[in-house]
């Protein structure tokens, strides 16, 4: 009866392990070289400061990595799903392409987080005004993209995945 138990338990986990079936993407690669080049910089350049932002407070990481994956998707497709696959960075990029944008909630965490960060800055750490000012500027403007320009995701995870069965998306 125990092994009986045993072989259900390990067939349940087996059928939990079945991997989800990933999208193939189609990436549309720019033909010219000096394009190219440029989204090939454009998209390390990013990458690296997305690395940065990991541990440095206040640097955005998701919308680097963003970034990133948008430059590398035309440029090279070789970097562009190395970063999908990226233990650190991958489930980010796969999660906004997924819910095809972030949620209210999140939204309200990094407008949070950067509220913090922004105040912590021109008040604790910059003592000249016109800096000051100018970094309470960006921040608003900041905000003000992250509410209005950022694309709103559904809550529901069960909508998002009713697209997932498409054949093409775009990066």
């Amino acid at each position: 009866m125990d092994n009986n138990r045993k072989n259900d338990s390990r067939v349940a986990l087996q059928e939990a392990a079945i991997p989800v079936r990933e999208r193939k993407v189609k990436l549309e690669i720019e033909k010219n070289r000096v394009r190219r080049g440029l989204y090939l910089t454009g998209g390390t350049l990013s990458l690296a400061l997305a690395i940065l932002g990991i541990v440095v407070p206040g640097l955005p990481v998701t919308p680097l990595a963003l970034l990133s994956a948008f430059l590398f998707a035309k440029s090279s497709e070789r970097l562009y799903n190395w970063l999908l696959n990226n233990r650190i960075l991958g489930p980010r990029i796969k999660n906004y392409q997924r819910r095809k944008g972030v949620t209210r909630k999140g939204k309200l965490g990094i407008i949070a987080f950067m509220t913090l960060m922004v105040l912590f800055s021109s008040f604790l750490v910059i003592s000249v005004i016109p800096i000051r000012i100018l970094i309470l500027s960006m921040g608003m403007v900041g905000m003000v993209v992250v509410w209005f320009f950022v694309p709103t995701a559904t809550d529901d995870p069960e909508r998002c995945d009713k697209g997932e069965d498409r054949e093409e998306i775009s990066p």
